[in-house]
């Protein structure tokens, strides 16, 4: 396997980052693979806009190799009705998009989704998404390490981590340290902005992107993370530094044997 086999897209839908970032941007998902030769994504919705049912979806991202849909969106996203989230609806997908394999519940640790999708829930989400070879992931937050998550953790197969204030980058190696030990050897992938969300919404800074990028690397080279994730193909069109240094990093590191 290749490096770049183990590189993932945060694949929100084109333009769903133009108004936070103040970019004009319209790159989509499969667009992003095919430019950046990144063709693993989760999909996940933002502020509402990917509504079941996902056949139309699943049919535009057959191009890529394999795909994590939302069981629940981002925090912008209002709660589905079914006790599942949208769990039945990414099932009832599967023989349209035959490279589904696995759920997401992005923004997930915040008391309202805590409430709602209990331990017990989450169970249930798991073990209907298992029963069909599929996986059940999270998205955890360097902010949130301190937070009494074992009860909920057990209920994921895996874990993607994001560290969403640069502030806090030059603390990546303590951080890594702590959600390894948390997640109990599952699957943990480790998310990168390109874009300084976290910041008030400004162009991230190239030497601390391409630091963290460079660290990553190193760790999947050493089989201590399961995958690095981009956010996002929404502003990989865009004039940034720090697609230039991904491009760079793919073209040098993205044949690599691992």
């Amino acid at each position: 396997m290749k490096l770049i086999d183990k590189l993932w897209n945060w694949g929100h839908l084109e333009g769903s980052h133009n108004e936070c970032t103040k970019l004009d941007c319209s790159m989509t998902p499969e667009e992003f693979a095919a430019v950046y030769g990144i063709k693993n994504a989760f999909v996940v919705s933002y502020a509402g806009n990917i509504q079941p049912p996902f056949d139309d979806f699943a049919k535009r991202f057959s191009c890529l190799n394999e795909v994590k849909w939302s069981v629940l969106g981002d925090s912008s996203t209002p709660l589905p009705d079914a006790e599942l989230g949208n769990t039945e609806d990414i099932l009832d997908v599967l023989n349209v998009g035959c490279n589904i394999t696995g759920g997401i519940v992005d923004d997930f640790f915040s008391p309202e989704r805590m409430a709602r999708f209990t331990p017990d829930v989450l169970k249930k989400i798991k073990s209907a998404l298992n029963a069909k070879g599929l996986d059940f992931w999270c998205v955890l937050y360097a902010h949130q390490l301190d937070m009494d998550l074992e009860k909920y953790l057990d209920c994921f197969d895996g874990a993607t981590f994001w560290i969403w204030k640069s502030t806090e980058l030059a603390d990546t190696e303590m951080y890594i340290e702590k959600i390894t030990s948390l997640v109990k050897g599952k699957p943990l992938m480790l998310g990168i902005y390109l874009y300084d969300y976290g910041m008030g919404g400004i162009p991230m800074d190239g030497k601390l992107f391409e630091n963290q990028l460079s660290l990553y690397f190193d760790y999947l080279r050493q089989g201590k993370t399961d995958g690095i994730v981009f956010c996002s193909s929404t502003i990989g069109d865009a004039d940034l530094e720090t697609n230039r240094i991904l491009k760079k990093y793919l073209a040098e590191y993205g044949e690599v044997e691992l």
